[in-house]
Protein backbone atom coordinates (compact mmCIF):
# COMPACT_ATOMS: atom_id res chain seq x y z
CA UNK A 1 0.00 0.00 0.00
CA UNK A 2 2.76 2.43 0.97
CA UNK A 3 4.67 1.49 -2.19
CA UNK A 4 1.56 2.24 -4.31
CA UNK A 5 1.10 5.61 -2.62
CA UNK A 6 4.77 6.43 -3.16
CA UNK A 7 4.50 5.53 -6.87
CA UNK A 8 1.27 7.53 -7.17
CA UNK A 9 2.86 10.56 -5.46
CA UNK A 10 5.90 10.24 -7.77
CA UNK A 11 3.60 10.16 -10.79
CA UNK A 12 1.73 13.30 -9.65
CA UNK A 13 5.04 15.03 -8.94
CA UNK A 14 6.31 14.13 -12.41
CA UNK A 15 3.08 15.33 -14.06
CA UNK A 16 3.30 18.53 -12.02
CA UNK A 17 6.85 19.18 -13.19
CA UNK A 18 5.96 18.51 -16.81
CA UNK A 19 2.92 20.80 -16.79
CA UNK A 20 4.38 23.51 -14.56
CA UNK A 21 6.16 25.44 -17.37
CA UNK A 22 2.95 25.50 -19.45
CA UNK A 23 0.98 26.95 -16.56
CA UNK A 24 3.72 29.49 -15.85
CA UNK A 25 3.86 30.53 -19.52
CA UNK A 26 0.09 30.91 -19.70
CA UNK A 27 0.14 33.10 -16.58
CA UNK A 28 2.82 35.52 -17.90
CA UNK A 29 2.35 38.80 -19.69
CA UNK A 30 1.86 39.15 -23.43
CA UNK A 31 4.24 41.52 -25.22
CA UNK A 32 2.18 43.35 -27.81
CA UNK A 33 3.88 45.51 -30.43
CA UNK A 34 1.63 47.90 -32.31
CA UNK A 35 2.86 49.83 -35.33
CA UNK A 36 0.76 52.69 -36.63
CA UNK A 37 1.22 52.98 -40.39
CA UNK A 38 -0.25 55.57 -42.72
CA UNK A 39 -1.08 53.69 -45.92
CA UNK A 40 -1.89 55.46 -49.19
CA UNK A 41 -2.27 54.61 -52.85
CA UNK A 42 -0.92 58.00 -53.95
CA UNK A 43 2.84 57.47 -53.70
CA UNK A 44 5.33 54.61 -53.70
CA UNK A 45 7.56 55.54 -50.78
CA UNK A 46 7.90 52.80 -48.14
CA UNK A 47 9.32 53.67 -44.72
CA UNK A 48 12.18 51.23 -44.00
CA UNK A 49 11.27 51.19 -40.27
CA UNK A 50 8.16 49.18 -41.08
CA UNK A 51 10.37 46.19 -41.86
CA UNK A 52 9.03 42.85 -43.02
CA UNK A 53 5.44 43.93 -42.38
CA UNK A 54 5.59 46.12 -45.53
CA UNK A 55 5.14 43.11 -47.84
CA UNK A 56 1.88 42.21 -46.07
CA UNK A 57 0.61 45.78 -46.36
CA UNK A 58 1.48 45.98 -50.05
CA UNK A 59 -0.75 42.95 -50.64
CA UNK A 60 -3.62 45.13 -49.43
CA UNK A 61 -3.01 47.39 -52.44
CA UNK A 62 -1.24 50.24 -50.66
CA UNK A 63 1.96 51.55 -52.22
CA UNK A 64 2.86 54.40 -49.87
CA UNK A 65 3.63 53.33 -46.30
CA UNK A 66 4.95 55.58 -43.55
CA UNK A 67 5.41 54.66 -39.91
CA UNK A 68 3.66 57.20 -37.67
CA UNK A 69 4.42 55.47 -34.39
CA UNK A 70 5.16 52.26 -32.56
CA UNK A 71 4.08 51.09 -29.12
CA UNK A 72 5.45 48.25 -26.98
CA UNK A 73 2.81 47.07 -24.49
CA UNK A 74 3.07 44.39 -21.81
CA UNK A 75 -0.39 43.15 -20.94
CA UNK A 76 -1.33 40.70 -18.21
CA UNK A 77 -3.90 37.99 -18.91
CA UNK A 78 -7.35 39.59 -18.55
CA UNK A 79 -5.64 43.00 -18.62
CA UNK A 80 -5.74 45.86 -21.11
CA UNK A 81 -3.75 48.92 -22.15
CA UNK A 82 -4.84 52.11 -23.87
CA UNK A 83 -2.57 54.44 -25.86
CA UNK A 84 -3.12 57.48 -28.05
CA UNK A 85 -2.40 57.05 -31.76
CA UNK A 86 -2.46 59.32 -34.84
CA UNK A 87 -5.37 61.70 -35.15
CA UNK A 88 -5.93 61.78 -31.38
CA UNK A 89 -7.58 58.36 -31.45
CA UNK A 90 -7.42 55.94 -28.52
CA UNK A 91 -6.27 52.37 -29.12
CA UNK A 92 -7.16 49.75 -26.51
CA UNK A 93 -5.72 46.24 -26.61
CA UNK A 94 -7.05 43.67 -24.13
CA UNK A 95 -5.90 40.11 -23.50
CA UNK A 96 -9.08 38.06 -23.21
CA UNK A 97 -7.45 34.64 -22.90
CA UNK A 98 -4.27 32.81 -23.74
CA UNK A 99 -2.86 29.32 -23.77
CA UNK A 100 0.36 27.74 -25.00
CA UNK A 101 -0.62 28.12 -28.67
CA UNK A 102 -2.80 31.23 -29.03
CA UNK A 103 -3.80 34.48 -27.44
CA UNK A 104 -7.21 36.07 -27.90
CA UNK A 105 -7.03 39.86 -28.16
CA UNK A 106 -9.70 42.52 -28.35
CA UNK A 107 -8.66 45.61 -30.31
CA UNK A 108 -10.67 48.82 -30.15
CA UNK A 109 -10.05 52.20 -31.73
CA UNK A 110 -12.02 55.11 -30.34
CA UNK A 111 -12.35 58.17 -32.55
CA UNK A 112 -13.92 61.56 -31.88
CA UNK A 113 -17.37 60.24 -32.76
CA UNK A 114 -17.18 56.84 -31.07
CA UNK A 115 -15.75 53.42 -31.81
CA UNK A 116 -14.18 53.12 -35.22
CA UNK A 117 -12.88 49.56 -34.78
CA UNK A 118 -13.96 46.86 -32.33
CA UNK A 119 -12.72 43.37 -33.13
CA UNK A 120 -11.59 40.24 -31.35
CA UNK A 121 -8.95 37.98 -32.90
CA UNK A 122 -7.05 34.83 -32.05
CA UNK A 123 -3.35 35.14 -32.75
CA UNK A 124 -0.87 32.30 -32.86
CA UNK A 125 1.85 32.49 -30.24
CA UNK A 126 4.47 35.00 -31.46
CA UNK A 127 2.19 35.77 -34.42
CA UNK A 128 1.15 38.90 -36.28
CA UNK A 129 -2.14 40.27 -37.57
CA UNK A 130 -3.13 43.49 -39.28
CA UNK A 131 -6.04 45.77 -38.43
CA UNK A 132 -7.08 48.15 -41.20
CA UNK A 133 -8.40 51.11 -39.33
CA UNK A 134 -9.94 54.51 -39.93
CA UNK A 135 -9.33 57.00 -42.70
CA UNK A 136 -6.38 59.30 -42.12
CA UNK A 137 -5.45 62.20 -44.37
CA UNK A 138 -5.23 60.82 -47.94
CA UNK A 139 -5.26 57.16 -46.90
CA UNK A 140 -5.97 54.98 -43.89
CA UNK A 141 -4.31 53.88 -40.69
CA UNK A 142 -3.13 50.29 -40.69
CA UNK A 143 -2.02 48.64 -37.46
CA UNK A 144 0.26 45.60 -37.68
CA UNK A 145 0.02 44.02 -34.21
CA UNK A 146 2.25 41.21 -32.94
CA UNK A 147 1.78 39.19 -29.77
CA UNK A 148 4.79 37.48 -28.15
CA UNK A 149 4.89 35.34 -25.02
Amino acid sequence: MIRSLTLLFGLFLTIGLVTAPSVAQAAGKVKVKVQVVHATKKDKKVDSRIGKVAKHLKRMGYTGLSLLGSEQLEISPKGKRTVTIAGGRKLTVAVISKDDKRVRLRVQIQGRKGKVVDTTVKVRRNGLFVVAGPRHKDGILVLPISARY
